[in-house]
């Protein structure tokens, strides 16, 4: 009987193991910074339509305005000692990263705006400006996920997009959401309010503006 419940209890302890990696994995695979690069890439780079070196132009002012600037940023923040980790864990953290973050989308959307990229791209970048806007605002007092705001956005640009093709996708939210809570980053109420913006505040600047 104790052989038993020593298997059972190292079972279950290998099987937690596995569930905290596979939880590590997906939120740095789907980081909001990781997300963009995939996600412009392939709004852009099928694109027969556009000269090869202004697609290539367009795509280099969509990786430095999401990703390079901001994640160069929270690096440098983390080895000068100012923040405690590169998720940025504490509430108090996120606000210089955030508006260095909107700074940089702003500064991208105008770029790609005068480049005249594809509506589509345009439009979300002008969507990272935002959304961006809105979780730091909310952030001020409660800190919602940024994770589940990404992946929210993005998979409503793949739908845009690709179409219907892309529903199965979609199941992408709930796994980055639950990734995120099973390694105590957030609660589940951030979770979906960060789910929430995500989906609905991109899918209705992209209806709009979008044409």
């Amino acid at each position: 009987m104790a052989t038993a419940v020593s298997t059972s209890t190292a079972e279950v302890g290998t099987m937690k193991k596995v569930v905290h990696y596979a939880s590590v994995l997906v939120s740095a695979v789907f980081s909001p910074v990781v997300l963009p690069i995939f996600t412009f890439s392939v709004l852009l780079l099928p694109d027969a339509t556009i000269p090869l070196d202004r697609k290539w132009l367009i795509w280099s002012v969509c990786m430095l305005s999401t990703t390079l600037i901001i994640s160069g940023y929270v690096v440098f923040l983390k080895k000068s000692g100012r923040v405690g980790s590169l998720d940025l864990d504490l509430r108090e953290e996120r606000t210089k990263p955030f508006i260095v973050g909107v700074a940089s989308n702003v500064v991208g959307f105008v770029a790609v705006y005068l480049l005249d990229a594809p509506p589509l791209v345009t439009w979300l970048m002008f969507c990272y400006v935002t959304n961006t806007l809105l979780v730091q605002a909310i952030t001020l007092r409660w800190k919602v996920s940024i994770h589940a705001t990404s992946i929210g956005g993005a998979v409503i640009a793949w739908a845009f997009q690709f179409g219907a093709m892309v529903a199965p996708w979609f199941v992408l939210v709930p796994i980055v959401g639950i990734s995120r809570v099973i390694l105590h980053k957030h609660t589940t109420g951030q979770v979906i309010v960060g789910s929430l913006i995500g989906l609905c505040l991109t899918a209705l600047q992209l209806r709009y503006f979008v044409r």
